[in-house]
């Protein structure tokens, strides 16, 4: 029975080694089939962002939040396998020498000045890669706990802010405070159960193989050093989202160097939402100009505010009577307001975003270049009460550039 157990580990231990001086080819493959995901991942992190903020009415910091949290952790994972890959791909060079080069280095036939040191041979730098290269493989592996902890708090969060109402600063204090709490705890009960458990999971051990065979510092210093390389990715990533900011003007360099893709159809890319007002095309002609904007959630509920607590303040800014969401914008061109007609209520095919379309009458204007100005009312409601309080006219909710022929 003994023999039966000694066999039956060797032959798990030698299975091990096989699986273990093959790993590069899983690796490999695995690498490249995640990079291809994380690659195609990112627009639809953007899109699921912007559609939080125009069809579910979170918050704008809320969604902001949500973006730089999945942009950072795809962008943390994209640095560590392209890392890993050129790391293998060093690793395949050295493969290579060692099979051209098997002897390593011929000292006779170097220069004098080079003779006298000690060089590696290629199968040592094989060997020495290969380790690194496992090593840089299996790290993302520590993170993956803490991630889908983080990312289950963060959907619950969310899941109160919508469900209750309640203001998403009260939501940020919440979040917070538990943060505080938890590191307290986790700081007075360092014997606890609860954390006996679970540090005998399988990616606090990876994170604890990490720690204590490379040193707890070099482990830190390594995933930090990932993120710095992973910040140009996540602002690329997080790009022109400022536009979904409803509550606020353009800000002076989104209107001194607008996104042309995000202002009129023929440039823009499928897919994505439009942030405020679209126009069909740069050149329009005719009698009318035929314009969108996005819908946001919380439009709605601004109408029937205004309404209910305002009327003194739309009478004294001259504003057109507030009879569907479409009113709470007021469309000028040349300093001369327009009047919008047949409001319609749009969902667009290829985004499934929802949008208002009207048409604005433009017969009197000489050919041209002109600037559609467009003014949005809002209003700010009490931080914990969140009923209303003030009025808001953002004079520069968008500006569009269109030629009149």
């Amino acid at each position: 029975m003994e023999e039966l157990d000694s066999d039956r580990k060797r032959e798990e231990l030698s299975w091990l080694e096989n699986l273990q001086r093959n790993s590069w080819e899983p690796e490999v493959i695995i690498s490249g089939i995640i990079l291809a995901f994380l690659f195609a991942f990112p627009s639809k992190i953007y899109a699921f962002s912007a559609m939080l903020v125009q069809e579910i009415g979170l918050s704008y910091l809320g969604a902001v939040l949500v973006l730089f949290y999945l942009s950072a952790m795809i962008s943390v994972f994209k640095i560590f396998f392209i890392v890993h890959l050129i790391l293998r791909f060093i690793w395949a060079g050295f493969l290579g020498l060692s099979y051209a080069f098997p002897q390593g280095v011929i000292k006779e036939k170097l220069f004098k000045i080079s003779q006298h040191y000690e060089y590696q041979k290629p199968g040592e730098m094989v060997l020495a890669m290969e380790r690194i290269c496992s090593l840089t493989f299996a790290y993302p592996i520590s993170l993956v706990f803490p991630i889908l902890i983080s990312t289950a708090y963060l959907v619950l969060l969310l899941f109160i802010y919508l469900w209750f109402e309640i203001n998403f600063f009260i939501v940020y204090l919440i979040f917070i405070v538990s943060l505080l709490l938890f590191a307290i705890i986790s700081l007075i009960y360092r014997k606890a159960k609860w954390r006996a458990k679970l540090a005998k999971s399988m990616m606090a051990s990876v994170s604890a193989i990490y720690q204590s065979n490379l040193g707890k510092w070099f482990s830190i210093f390594y995933g930090l050093g990932i993120f710095i390389l992973a910040i140009p990715l996540i602002f690329n990533d997080v790009r022109d989202f400022s536009l979904f900011f409803n509550e606020a003007n353009l800000l002076e360099n989104e209107l001194k160097w607008p996104t042309k893709e995000l202002s009129f159809v023929e440039f823009h890319q499928e897919g994505k939402r439009y942030p405020r007002a679209f126009l069909p095309s740069e050149t329009v002609s005719g009698d009318y100009l035929k314009l969108g904007i996005a819908r946001y959630a919380g439009d709605d509920k601004y109408v029937v505010d205004l309404r209910e607590n305002f009327q003194k303040e739309l009478d004294s800014l001259g504003w057109h009577e507030l009879e569907d969401t479409p009113d709470l914008y007021r469309f000028s061109i040349g300093g001369e307001v327009i009047k919008a007609d047949s409001w319609k209520r749009n969902r667009l095919q290829v985004s499934n975003q929802k949008v208002y379309e009207g048409m604005l009458p433009i017969g009197n204007l000489s050919p041209g270049i002109y600037t559609l100005k467009i003014e949005k009312l809002l209003i700010n409601y009490n931080l914990f009460s969140n009923n209303p309080e003030s009025i808001r006219l953002r004079k520069r909710w968008d500006e569009i550039d269109f030629i009149k022929e």
